[in-house]
C-alpha cells in the first residue's frame, strides 16, 4: 500500500535518508525544510536518486507559527 509522507527537517541527516528510501518505495514523499534553495537540492536529489517523481515540499520555519499555519493551508490543498 503507497502511503503520502510528509518528513520535516529533511534537508539533511536521518530525514533526507528516510526521504529518499521511502520514494525508492514508490510512495508520495513531502520534504519540509526552512531553507528554500537548500530543500529545492534536495528535492531535486531525492528525484533523481529515486526515480520516483511523486515528490513536493514546503517551506517553512516552525518557530514562526505564522508560517507554520500557512504550510499547514499549503498542505490542505
Amino acid at each position: 500500500m503507497k502511503k503520502t509522507i510528509l518528513i520535516t527537517g529533511s534537508t539533511d541527516g536521518i530525514g533526507k535518508l528516510a526521504a529518499i528510501q521511502l520514494a525508492k518505495d514508490e510512495h508520495q514523499v513531502y520534504l519540509h525544510g526552512r531553507n528554500m534553495e537548500k530543500l529545492q537540492k534536495v528535492l531535486s536529489e531525492v528525484k533523481a536518486q529515486s526515480g520516483n517523481k511523486n515528490t513536493g515540499s514546503f517551506a517553512a520555519d516552525f518557530s514562526d507559527l505564522a508560517a507554520v499555519q500557512k504550510m499547514a493551508e499549503q498542505i490542505k490543498l
